[in-house]
C-alpha cells in the first residue's frame, strides 16, 4: 500500500479511537517503515491545528475532490514542514492535487502561523511535548532505594538531597528521591534508561509517580489476598507484590488476552512470585468461591476518559478526534453546526455519564467480596464525573456499610485533595460546605503537566473501607497536619492498621492490642506459606512472555502507560 495512503488511513483511525499512536504504527505488522510512520503521525498531529486552518483557508477539499481530509493533512505536512516535501512520485495524481495549490498553500501556512500564534516551526504554544520527570519505581523486591543510587553515583549522575524548589524536573544528570514515595527516583525528562543494566534486569520500573499512587495508598499487608481488578499491562499489579513482600497472593484480572500476556512478562521480569493472571472480567468473579472469600483488599483501576494521560500522545489523539469531529459538521451543514456542536458535547456528557455508570459498578461488585476490607478506586481523568461524582454515588449506595479511608492514611501530605464544590449532598452523611470539604479531603487528585501542575499525569484515587462494629461511620475533620515530609510516617500509619487483622475474614480495623500482636505471629507464618503457594503461582504467570506487538508491547510504553 503506498505509504501516504496507509498513514491516512491509520489518522482515520485514530480518529475514530479505534486504538494508539503506538499500536496503529509500531505494533502494526502491515506497516513495513515502522519509524517514519510513527513520526509522520506524530508529526501531524502535533501541527494539525496550523494545518487543519490551512486546508480551511484553501479550500483545498472543495477544489481537490478526490483528497480525503487525512490524507491532505499529511501531505500539507510534509510539503509545509519537511525540507524533503513530499515523498512519492510526480506521477501520483494525489501529489499533484497538492503541488497545482503549492504557492497559495505556502501563502496560507504563513497567515496560518500568525492567525494561531505560532512558532516558526508551526507550533501554537501547549502543542510542544510537556516535558514532564522521568520518574522510576526501584524494585524493592531486588535492591534497595540506596543501592540504586549509589549505582547512579557510580555511573557519574549527581544525586540531590533535597528535590528543586519550587517544583520542576531536575536539571541535566542529576536526580533525586520524591519526597512522597520513597520506592521512587526522578530523572531529568527523556532520561533514556531502557539499556541501564538496573532496568534490564527489572530492578528498575518506568511507571509515572501518579500511577504509583492507588497500590501505595491501598497497601495491604504481606499476607493479603488482593485482586487487582482491571490489571493489564501490570505495573500497579507488580507494586503490589513489592509492597508485600512476595507474601499472600494476588489475583490479577483482564479481560485482554494480548494485553494479559504483557503483564505476565513484565510481573515476571520484575520477579514477582504471588500473582496468578486470570483472563477474565473483574465483574463476572463469583464472590462466594472459597478463594474469593478470603479476599481482604481489592485495587480498581477500571476503564476510564482518559484525560489525565499528558505523558503519553494521547492528547494530541483526542484533539485530533475532536477536531475531525468539528470539521466533519462545518463541512456538511450550512449553518455553521451549532445544533451539531451541541449533539457532540451531549454525546461527550453521554460518554461521561456511561464511564461513570461503569465504575461504579466496578467498586461496587468489589463491595460485595465479604470479607474484603479494602478497596481503591483510581482513574487517570480529570473529570468529576469520573471522579467526585462516582465517589459520592459510591457512598449513597453503601454508606454506613462503607466509609471513606480518612486522609491520615491516604498519602496524607500530598497538597492537592478533592473538589468540594463537586461533592453532591449524601442523606445523613453530607449536608453542608464543611461535609463536602471533609469528603473531598479524604481523596487524592493529581493535576495533569506543570508549571501549575504537579509534574505526573492527572490522576485520581479514593480509598473505601469497610466499617468495623467499633469503628466509627462519620466523616473524619480535615487534616491538619504537615504539608511536606512525613510520607514515611504516613506508610507507617497503614501498615499499623491493616496489621491489625489477619486473614480476609477480620473487617475491623481496630482491633485490640493483644489480638494485634497475637496476628503479627500468624502473619509471619502466612508469609511464609504465601512465599510457597507464591512460587506455584509465579511459575503459572510467567508460562506465557510471548506477548504480540501492540501499542503497549515494549515494556517502556506498556510502563509509562500504566495509568
Amino acid at each position: 500500500m503506498n505509504f501516504y495512503k496507509q498513514a491516512a488511513d491509520i489518522l482515520d483511525r485514530l480518529g475514530k479511537k479505534e486504538g494508539s499512536i503506538k499500536g496503529l504504527t509500531l505494533g502494526n505488522a502491515e506497516v513495513t517503515d515502522k519509524k517514519r510512520m510513527y513520526a509522520v503521525i506524530c508529526e501531524t498531529l502535533k501541527h494539525n491545528t496550523t494545518l487543519s486552518l490551512v486546508l480551511q483557508e484553501s479550500k483545498l477539499l472543495a477544489l481537490e475532490k478526490k483528497l480525503t481530509r487525512s490524507l491532505a493533512l499529511l501531505l500539507l505536512h510534509d510539503l509545509l514542514l519537511q525540507t524533503r516535501g513530499i515523498q512519492a512520485s510526480d506521477a501520483w495524481p494525489m501529489k499533484q492535487a497538492v503541488m497545482r495549490h503549492k504557492a497559495r498553500l505556502k501563502a496560507e501556512f504563513v497567515k496560518a502561523k500568525i492567525k494561531v500564534g505560532a512558532k516558526k516551526d508551526g507550533l501554537i504554544e501547549g502543542e510542544d511535548e510537556l516535558l514532564l520527570p522521568r520518574y522510576v519505581r526501584v524494585n524493592l523486591l531486588m535492591k534497595t532505594p540506596q543501592q540504586v543510587i549509589d549505582a547512579f553515583i557510580a555511573d557519574g549522575w549527581t544525586f540531590l538531597p533535597e528535590p528543586p524548589s519550587p517544583p520542576a524536573p531536575p536539571s541535566a544528570n542529576t536526580f533525586h528521591r520524591d519526597e512522597h514515595l520513597d520506592f521512587m527516583l526522578v530523572f531529568p525528562p527523556k532520561s533514556d534508561l531502557h539499556l541501564h543494566p538496573l532496568y534490564v534486569s527489572g530492578v528498575l520500573i518506568l511507571q509515572d509517580k501518579a500511577s504509583c499512587f492507588p497500590a501505595a495508598i491501598l497497601a495491604p499487608p504481606k499476607n493479603a489476598y488482593v485482586i487487582d481488578g482491571c490489571a493489564a499491562p501490570g505495573n500497579k499489579t507488580s507494586q503490589l507484590a513489592m509492597g508485600m513482600g512476595n507474601g499472600g497472593k494476588i489475583i490479577a484480572c483482564d479481560l485482554d488476552l494480548r494485553r494479559l500476556n504483557i503483564l505476565k512478562r513484565l510481573t515476571t521480569k520484575a520477579g514477582c512470585t504471588n500473582i496468578t493472571a486470570l483472563n477474565t472480567s473483574f465483574l463476572t468473579l463469583d464472590t462466594t468461591t472459597p478463594d474469593n472469600s478470603k479476599v481482604s483488599h481489592i485495587l480498581l483501576d477500571p476503564s476510564c476518559s482518559g484525560s489525565g494521560i499528558i505523558n503519553r500522545l494521547d492528547h494530541l489523539v483526542d484533539a485530533y478526534a475532536e477536531e475531525q469531529e468539528q470539521a466533519t459538521i462545518l463541512e456538511t451543514t450550512t449553518t455553521g453546526g451549532a445544533a451539531e456542536r451541541a449533539a457532540a458535547e451531549e454525546k461527550k456528557k453521554e460518554r461521561l455519564k456511561s464511564l461513570g455508570e461503569f465504575q461504579v459498578e466496578c467498586v461496587s461488585k468489589a463491595m460485595t467480596f465479604p470479607n474484603v476490607r479494602k478497596i481503591s478506586y483510581s482513574t487517570c481523568s480529570i473529570y468529576a464525573e469520573e471522579n467526585e461524582h462516582v465517589v459520592t454515588t459510591l457512598l449513597k449506595k453503601h454508606w454506613p456499610t462503607w466509609k471513606l479511608t480518612p486522609r491520615a492514611k491516604v498519602l496524607p501530605t500530598w497538597h492537592r485533595r478533592g473538589y468540594p464544590s463537586e461533592v453532591c449532598d449524601i442523606p445523613g452523611l453530607v449536608s453542608t460546605d464543611e461535609d463536602r470539604a471533609k469528603i473531598a479531603d479524604c481523596v487524592v487528585r493529581a493535576v495533569p503537566g506543570g508549571p501549575e501542575g504537579d509534574l505526573m499525569n492527572g490522576f485520581f484515587v479514593a480509598c473505601f473501607e469497610r466499617v468495623g462494629k467499633n469503628s466509627l461511620p462519620g466523616l473524619s475533620p480535615v487534616w491538619k497536619g504537615p504539608s511536606i515530609g512525613g510520607s514515611k510516617r504516613a506508610h507507617e500509619e497503614v501498615d499499623e492498621m491493616d496489621d491489625t487483622t489477619t486473614g480476609a475474614a477480620a473487617t475491623d480495623g481496630t482491633a485490640p492490642a493483644k489480638k494485634k500482636k497475637k496476628n503479627k505471629k500468624k502473619k509471619k507464618k502466612t508469609t511464609t506459606n504465601g512465599g510457597e503457594t507464591s512460587t506455584e503461582t509465579g511459575h503459572s504467570a510467567s508460562g506465557a512472555s510471548g506477548a504480540s506487538e501492540g501499542d503497549k508491547v515494549e515494556d517502556d510504553e506498556a510502563s509509562d502507560d500504566d495509568e
